[in-house]
């Protein structure tokens, strides 16, 4: 099984469509359907379950197994920049993504995360993943430097 986190969004729909063109259709789809209208991102992929995020990330935290997992793919975050609730956007993007980064660690399954642009602020030129470059403007630019220096 491949479990995409996000999976409803943009991104982690996309994911989904090129696995599915791959073939592949033993996928997790973890995502938050507050916003009902995501879910027209997954009617015409093929997954084998969908799960709530908040569900997901109780059973994450409680060491429970999902299967043979082959990969994470997270995508799942509060993208918002001018969402200003830090513990929300901390909690959601920072805390989450540790969280899976430990599950996937702890058993060997791969980890891969989108990080964001968001991390660089207001820079037009030289993205350069190094902390003298990375000066985010917004609390979601920040949760997202934050992770990408914990996991360096």
């Amino acid at each position: 099984m491949i479990i995409v986190t996000g999976g409803a969004g943009f991104i982690g729909s996309n994911i989904v469509k090129a696995l599915n063109d791959k073939g592949i259709t033993d996928i997790l789809v973890v995502d938050n359907l507050k916003d009902g209208t995501k879910f027209v991102n997954l009617v015409d992929l093929n997954i084998a379950d969908y799960m709530d995020k908040e569900d997901f990330l109780i059973q994450i935290m409680a060491g429970e197994e999902f299967g043979d997992v082959e990969a994470i793919f997270h995508e799942g975050a509060c993208s918002s920049t001018t969402e200003w609730d830090g513990k929300y956007m901390m909690d959601n993007n920072y805390q989450y993504s540790k969280e899976l980064l430990h599950y996937c660690l702890e058993r060997e399954i791969p980890f891969l995360y989108a990080s964001s642009a968001a991390t660089y602020g207001g820079r037009t030129s030289d993205f350069i993943e190094s902390r003298e470059y990375e000066k985010p403007l917004n609390v979601y630019g920040y949760s997202k430097f934050l992770f990408d220096e914990y996991v360096r």
